[in-house]
């Protein structure tokens, strides 16, 4: 037990170190070459910033799966590692060519439909609705449709600084705990994505220095999370929570919030008679902003509001399993969709 304490205390900060290093030094290029985030009305900076914190991210991930692949302590499907790669290819040249919405859901599909060649697909529903096991189609939809849902959901919330990564870092500590029972072979990823993260969070909330995600590095949480979701929910996993709750409803508690959040900024966008996929400020956190509430405030505010909410679902489904949904819809009914009708 010790030992193994001792493998992830090493693979984090590993990735921590590399992190901090790879931040600063592409913080540095990216500076040097004036390639910063543009300023527009849908900022939330002022400030000159660059989007080379995904780049750290990925980089500092191959580094450490590098380490553990050839130490034995790690070992990852080969098609989620070329679905990884895809997509933080993707998100690079979004950041630097801004990809047409409809082109990167292609993309994106395609780097799907390599994730579910690694055999983790969602394959039952686990009683839900009274159904259990899903025929292939329907499974390979159902996956592909999760999958393009949660990339995008973290990458649209991904507005201020410190969100997206602070609600990954609960995702993957949570995931992180299911592993070291499910499956030692894939446990200490979570010890050097958590650590890249943290590296990434010192400079995103550094206002002299202040590095971003971009699209990389959301887009490519993404995908991680998509992946332990789907093995989560695969029948084949062994998930030790299953004698208290639900795997889907575990994993709707888990991301709640980037799900919440995003559909009800296309419910507006679309009862506006907009694009559901335009961007805009009508985000929550875009709201707390308005409030003047700090982005550091803010995310940690967003961010207990979604453990407290998991917390209060597992402890709920182990007496009143049905009162879940009641319970997150009387969470998530502050704040309101807030819909203002268009001046005639």
């Amino acid at each position: 037990m010790i030992e193994a304490y001792l493998y992830h205390f090493l693979f984090f900060f590993l990735a921590l170190g590399l992190s901090l290093y790879l931040n600063k030094y592409l913080n540095n290029s990216f500076n040097l070459n004036k390639m910063f985030d543009p300023i527009t009305d849908r900022s939330s900076h002022i400030l000159n910033a660059t989007r080379s914190g995904g780049l750290a991210l990925f980089f500092t991930f191959c580094v450490c799966y590098g380490v553990g692949k050839a130490t034995g302590f790690i070992e990852i499907n080969l098609y989620a590692l070329i679905c990884f790669c895809l997509i933080a290819l993707i998100g690079v040249g979004d950041d630097l060519f801004n990809i047409k919405y409809r082109e990167k859901f292609f993309l994106q599909l395609f780097a799907g439909i390599v994730l579910l060649q690694s055999g983790y697909m969602i394959d039952s529903f686990h009683g839900i609705f009274g159904i259990e096991e899903l025929p292939y189609a329907v499974s390979v939809a159902v996956s592909l449709f999760v999958f393009i849902v949660v990339v995008n959901s973290l990458n649209l919330i991904d507005g201020i600084d410190g969100l997206a990564s602070l609600l990954s870092l609960k995702f993957f500590f949570v995931i992180g705990a299911i592993l070291s029972v499910s499956s030692k072979e894939m446990e200490l990823v979570v010890p050097a994505v958590a650590g890249a993260i943290v590296g990434f969070l010192t400079y995103n909330f550094n206002p002299n220095k202040k590095v971003f995600l971009g699209d990389t590095g959301s887009l490519l949480l993404g995908s991680m999370m998509a992946f332990f979701i789907f093995f989560t929910l695969n029948t084949s996993s062994f998930i030790v929570t299953d004698g208290y709750m639900s795997r889907p409803l575990f994993i709707i508690l888990l991301v709640i919030y980037p799900l919440t959040d995003t559909l009800r900024a296309f419910v507006i966008r679309v009862y506006k008679k907009q694009s559901p996929f335009v961007a805009d400020r009508i985000h929550l956190h875009h709201r707390l902003l308005n409030k003047g509430i700090s982005h550091w405030r803010a995310s940690v505010t967003i961010l207990i509001s979604s453990i407290s909410v998991l917390l209060a679902g597992f402890l709920l489904s182990l007496v009143f399993p049905l009162v879940i949904t009641v319970m997150i819809l009387f969470v998530y009914k502050r704040p309101p969709i807030y819909i203002k009708k268009p001046v005639p």
